[in-house]
């Protein structure tokens, strides 16, 4: 039987693996930390390059970062949705 593929991680369990805090990430990829935080949480999607920069950071590849939204709907804050009235 093969080997499960590795699941994707949040940016908070990875960064906790590596004993590293968000001024440290902060510090290794030039992203503000009020950013990481919002990333970190899940409150903020971050850009592709963003993504780029944290992988590198915690020593990872893109695809095992879980930095998705969490389920909310359209038009609540951290979506980028619009308002409809």
């Amino acid at each position: 039987m093969a080997d499960a593929a590795p699941r994707p991680k949040t940016v908070a369990k990875l960064r906790a693996e590596r004993s590293m805090s968000l001024q440290d990430l902060a510090a290794h990829t030039g992203i503000p930390v009020r950013t990481l935080s919002m990333i970190d949480r899940k409150h903020y999607r971050a850009a592709p390059d963003q993504v780029k920069r944290i992988a590198e950071a915690l020593g990872v590849d893109v695809d095992l970062l879980d930095i998705g939204l969490p389920d909310t709907k359209p038009g609540t804050w951290g979506t980028g949705g619009t308002y409809s009235g």
